[in-house]
């Protein structure tokens, strides 16, 4: 899962990309040309939340999400193990209520449908894409990976396979 979420997290990082591009396009188009978009802001909002969802568990997967370790370290090494244990607990117990949230709200802004066919949850306005279900799905995806990867951690320091 980790493996994974590295890849995922990697290519997640060029929408960080894609969002700098539309950001430039709308500052040149407002200010160069007196033509403002009205949908960079948008786009730039989701794609931004995409990378978000996304990169959770990157950062836990390379070991670099935020971690406050003053009080563990006073620790004998058996003590910091079962904190471990516990923090990764905690994180499972977390991340599968978000997970299970995040899903109803993804299934119910993705799977809509009416005379016409599909109908997803569209933006509020111009230029009317399904960017909220976009983000939805993302975030319940996002978490779900997250959920993996902790949850295979935890089992491999449970087994002592890890620190």
């Amino acid at each position: 899962m980790e493996r994974l979420a590295l890849v995922v997290g990697r290519a997640a990082a060029w929408i960080f990309l894609a969002a700098v591009v539309v950001t430039v396009w709308e500052v040149g188009a407002r200010y160069l040309f007196d033509r403002p978009t009205n949908w960079a802001h948008e786009t730039t909002t989701t794609l931004c939340a995409i990378g978000f969802a996304l990169g959770g568990a990157y950062a836990f997967a390379r070991n670099e999400h935020i971690r406050i370790t003053v009080v563990r370290d006073r620790f004998r090494p058996s003590a910091r193990r079962a904190l471990e244990i516990l923090s990764l607990l905690l994180g499972v117990i977390y991340l599968a209520g978000l997970g299970y949230a995040a899903w109803g709200q993804a299934s119910e802004a993705a799977w809509r449908f009416d005379a016409t066919g599909w109908a997803p949850e569209l933006t509020p306005g111009p230029p009317n894409w399904p960017l909220p279900t976009i983000v939805r799905v993302a975030l319940a995806a996002g978490t779900l990976l997250f959920l993996a990867a902790v949850a295979q951690r935890l089992v491999a320091v449970i087994r002592g396979r890890a620190e």
